[in-house]
């Protein structure tokens, strides 16, 4: 297994998916986490199924507005089609769907072929690949069979909010804008910088930004300062106080 995968799993088993591995010190910037995730899955199936598992259960914690903004910014196209048939398979049976939005902003592979490395290597294994595709996955251009979700490969709901606590707002916002705003301030350097460079970060409007920062202020998950002198507003998580407030 390559560095990138492992450190992957352990990301993934930091946030309640079940892999025999060590998890991650830190909480997944989870944006990102699923970039990742479309580039590695061809290399193991498993990670491409507990993946959608989770988000199935649990696709309401991410952040949908900077998930967005970073398929544009970060995602090479050639992994478009991978990401998408994950989140498709996943919000199958949800009402509305989870990431409708979202597929919007992926496209097809332009030259349909196996999911998975496994099956690219012989003509007759893509062949097979092809002929067992699921619907969805031919639609997307990347052969698979259809998937059966491991709900029982998952931790449950109290022991993912217990050991990452920054997943517990996310949850209360179910993927609204403020819960990109969080992350982006989170994980996102020059986020803060300004109100222009958050909603650049976050994929939203500067007008949604500042509304939902009104927000996050009242109830003392973000503040805005101005220094003398200084024209623009930075934006910090948590409490002037110094109070700290975890948004991972």
């Amino acid at each position: 297994m390559n560095r990138r995968l492992d450190n992957l799993i352990s990301q993934w088993t930091r946030i309640g998916a079940g892999f025999s591995a060590a998890q991650s010190p830190e909480p997944p910037d989870l944006e990102r986490l699923l970039l990742e995730t479309a580039r590695q899955a061809p290399h193991m199936a498993r990670l491409f199924i507990m993946a959608a598992t989770w988000l199935h259960r649990y696709g309401d914690l991410v952040a949908k507005h900077r998930l967005k903004r970073l398929i544009r910014d970060e995602l090479e196209h050639e992994h478009h089609a991978a990401l998408g048939l994950l989140l498709d398979i996943a919000q199958q049976g949800t009402h509305p769907e989870k990431f409708a939005s979202i597929l919007r902003e992926l496209s097809p592979a332009s030259e349909a072929r196996p999911l998975f490395d496994v099956e690219r290597g012989t003509a007759k294994l893509a062949e097979r690949a092809r002929r067992r595709a699921s619907p969805i996955s031919t639609r997307w251009g990347v052969w698979c069979e259809e998937i059966e979700f491991k709900d029982d490969a998952l931790r449950p709901a109290s022991w993912l909010m217990r050991e990452n606590p920054g997943l517990v707002m996310r949850a209360d916002f179910r993927g609204d804008l403020r819960a990109s705003v969080l992350a982006a301030l989170a994980h996102d350097a020059d986020a803060g910088l300004s109100e222009l460079d958050l909603a650049r970060s976050c994929g939203g409007s500067r007008a949604q930004v500042r509304s939902a920062l009104d927000n996050l202020e009242l109830t003392g998950k973000a503040f805005r300062t101005r220094k003398d002198r200084e024209r623009r507003t930075r934006i910090s998580l948590g409490r002037p106080d110094g109070r700290a407030v975890v948004a991972s």
